[in-house]
């Protein structure tokens, strides 16, 4: 075993007996992981510049040797015999390297583990259309989307092909029958691989992240073919996932994107993560936007803003508001009250609804009155 491997190798059984969830390696300074949301210092050696190139080079194939050396910056996966699965991005900072690798857990959790809502069952199980799933970077969006995928291969049968840059979860057939294509190993990119996926019949098709027009313009193509299409797009509530798609286009094309979208989108799950009250790591605190008519006509008017007052409405469908989330999160003392106030982005509004007074947020009113 080379130096550099030990060194990996010790820093990754550190991270996983403290029970963190990143490791973060940089040229010149210790070693540090993050550990409910905080950054803990190891008592291990810091590594040169020189070291870590040598520790992260023989992880990469040339595709990734190509992005990295255009880009200085690259993601891809690693496994570890007897420690697991990682997620990892290698990049220049000050012109020497950095790494942050995440934990990805061997087995897919399934939803009541992650704490997600019990309507995302029915969501996974949509026949066609697309399945947006919104939030920061860090908000465990791909570990909500495995476990939709997860869900289909255990109720359904169905040809389930995924596109991802890199694979994270890896998933084993069980009623569905499944292929995933890792960018850079599989294929070029993510438009390569969607351009010819209608071809290799799929009835679910998962895309790792929505990162440009190209790739957004794809998924909806396939969505109105009659498959489903699961994907991520960065936003910290519904409404920005939104506003993250239209940016993909000029503003004279958003009235038809929006169009396009209120005929085949069927939900937008948005989710952010927040430190629990009994300090055993994070939970998720999820809007969700269910498509109806009246989510509809605010899409084909532009009216986005309206979006959260649909979302109150329509609490009897399975839709909820961040607000919604962070009261029940709180109500169930998984959260404190200080979290829940600091997180929301109306204080004001969830301070009413801990008292028993529920706004219509878009016009400040009482609801129903």
């Amino acid at each position: 075993m080379t130096e550099e491997k030990k060194f990996l190798r010790d820093c990754l059984k550190k991270l996983l007996e403290k029970g963190g969830t990143d490791l973060h390696l940089k040229a010149g300074e210790t070693p540090r992981i993050r550990l409910n949301r905080k950054l803990v210092a190891l008592e291990i050696s810091k590594p040169a510049n020189v070291f870590l190139e040598a520790l992260v080079n023989p992880f990469l194939n040339l595709h990734q040797k190509k992005i990295f050396e255009e880009s200085k910056a690259v993601d891809f996966a690693i496994q570890e015999d007897g420690l697991g699965r990682f997620r990892v991005n290698a990049f220049y900072q000050k012109g020497e390297l950095a790494v942050v690798m995440r934990v990805v857990t061997d087995k897919v959790p399934n939803f009541e583990k992650l704490a997600l809502p019990p309507v995302l069952e029915k969501i996974a199980l949509e026949q066609r259309g697309l399945i947006l799933i919104a939030g920061p970077v860090g908000s465990g969006k791909s570990t909500t989307i495995a476990a939709m995928i997860d869900y289909i291969n255990h109720q359904d049968e169905r040809r389930i092909i995924t596109v991802e840059d890199p694979i994270e979860y890896l998933h084993r057939d069980d009623r569905s029958f499944i292929s995933q294509r890792e960018i850079g190993l599989d294929a070029e990119s993510f438009l390569q691989a969607l351009r010819y996926v209608v071809r290799q019949d799929p009835d679910v098709i998962m895309i790792g992240e929505i990162r440009d027009a190209e790739t957004f313009h794809a998924a909806l193509a396939a969505s109105e073919t009659g498959r489903l299409v699961i994907s991520a797009v960065h936003g910290k509530s519904v409404t920005q996932g939104f506003e993250r798609v239209l940016g993909f286009y000029p503003r004279d094309q958003h009235t038809s994107i929006l169009t396009e979208l209120s005929y085949n989108l069927r939900a937008v799950i948005s989710q952010r993560l927040l430190p629990r009250q009994d300090a055993k790591g994070l939970i998720p605190a999820c809007e969700v936007l269910i498509m109806n008519p009246s989510a509809g006509k605010v899409m084909r008017e532009g009216k986005l803003e309206r979006m959260n007052q649909v979302m109150q409405n329509g609490e009897q469908e399975g839709m909820q508001t961040f607000n919604r989330a962070l009261l029940d999160l709180f109500h169930k003392d998984l959260i404190t009250r200080e979290e829940a106030l600091a997180a929301s982005d109306n204080p004001h509004s969830l301070e009413m609804n801990m008292k028993g007074i529920f706004l219509d947020e878009s016009k400040g009113g009482i609801l129903g009155s």
